[in-house]
């Protein structure tokens, strides 16, 4: 049996986690003006030794290809024993759009920000700017063209046969929000392709196949919905088309067409680091004829919910129902294993627990019971 491509990028993925970064960076806000003070949370591994947090972090900017230095400045006398403190950037009031900062002298997390640039102090006989316009609604936070989606991970179990669940998932931003094509026309900027993989890996049988591969590419917008710089919540607002299939003929061909919207609302808590979040999503069907009852376990939406924290415990539980009482009910449990390497992502230990109608979309009508699975992730 060939294996799937997906097989040889997972190793890629996963080794990627493993590096290590022991000192984590968060903040409460995604936007900060050039000139203004920003406040950074610092967690440091304890593991490291008895030394007190340093009173002052030298950090470094990048912006393209440009290092700029700055300091973090302790907002507070740090405890002798503190692992966690609480810093002051002052940013510079000549850096502005997308930035990654990180610590110059320690393995640190990078903390992706967008700064807004500072107004012109006005000069002698200088010549007023015209007033920068509003953004739009539709503005996109400043983040990689190419970015994490849903999460990414890769599980095993055994319910009476040993199984893995395996699933990887990417968005792509498909139009630059600098270019002259969305200058031209605005309303492009929030346009995305996304795609998620997700394959059930049968390891009991001989040749070991995949007993079922759903493919997800999708074509949505994506509002960021601007908030103040201070603001606890994060939103957006997805609507899109998405087409499922698994990519087999006869009798085990299934796939769907969907219209699709949904939100994702967070509201941080504890000091930035924790927040809790809900992520409604409603569908309709326009093509379900190789699998014309699948409404009757799928129903027409489902319901999201998350709380936990950045550097710690999170758990997800993702509900649908549909007609009957029938749908299907999966929990999962992450912990970080090793700290963030580019803003998000880790490795992190994930458990996962599905109970329900249709784990894969061969089986949308069927239940297999409980199953529990454990294994790491990468994106959670």
């Amino acid at each position: 049996m060939r294996i799937p491509s997906l097989l040889f990028i997972l190793p890629l993925l996963f080794a990627a986690a493993t590096v290590r970064a022991d000192w984590l960076l968060a903040s409460s806000v995604t936007r900060v003006a050039a000139g203004e003070p920003l406040g950074v949370s610092v967690v440091r591994d304890a593991a490291e030794g008895e030394a007190p947090l340093p009173q002052r972090l030298a950090a470094i900017l990048e912006v393209g290809e440009r290092l700029v230095s700055v300091e973090l400045v302790a907002s507070d006398v740090l405890r002798a024993d503190a692992v966690r403190g609480e810093y002051v950037l002052q940013w510079p009031a000549d850096v502005a759009g997308p930035v990654v900062l990180r610590l110059a002298q320690q393995p640190s997390s990078r903390l992706l920000l967008a700064a807004e640039a500072a107004p012109p102090l006005p000069g002698e006989g200088a010549v007023p700017a015209p007033a920068e316009p509003e953004p739009p609604a539709t503005a996109v936070r400043a983040q990689p063209a190419l970015s994490l989606n849903e999460p990414m991970y890769f599980l095993l179990g055994n319910n009476g046969d040993p199984s893995a669940h395996i699933q990887l998932s990417f968005k792509y931003r498909m139009f630059d929000v600098e270019s002259g094509v969305v200058e031209w026309m605005p309303f492009l900027r929030g346009l995305h392709f996304g795609y998620t993989q997700t394959a059930l890996w049968d390891l009991k049988s001989e040749s070991k196949p995949f007993h079922d591969t759903s493919y997800r590419p999708s074509l949505f917008y994506l509002w960021d919905i601007p908030t103040a710089p201070e603001s606890r919540h994060l939103l957006d607002v997805r609507a899109g088309y998405e087409h499922e299939s698994n990519g087999r003929d006869g009798e085990s061909s299934r796939s769907i067409d969907t219209l699709f919207t949904s939100l994702d609302w967070r509201y941080r808590i504890d000091d930035g680091r924790g927040y809790i979040g809900f992520t409604p999503k409603v569908w309709g069907y326009i093509d379900r004829a190789e699998n014309s009852d699948i409404y009757r376990y799928r129903g027409y939406g489902e319901l999201g919910i998350r709380f936990g924290s950045d550097d710690g415990w999170l758990a997800r539980v993702n509900l649908r129902r549909a007609m009957g009482g029938v749908g299907s009910t999966q929990v999962d449990l992450s912990y970080p294993l090793t700290r963030a390497i580019l803003s998000d992502t880790a490795a992190y230990l994930h458990m996962q627990v599905f109970d329900g109608y249709g784990e894969t979309l061969l089986d949308y009508n069927q239940s297999h019971g409980t199953q529990f699975r454990i294994g790491f992730s990468i994106q959670r």
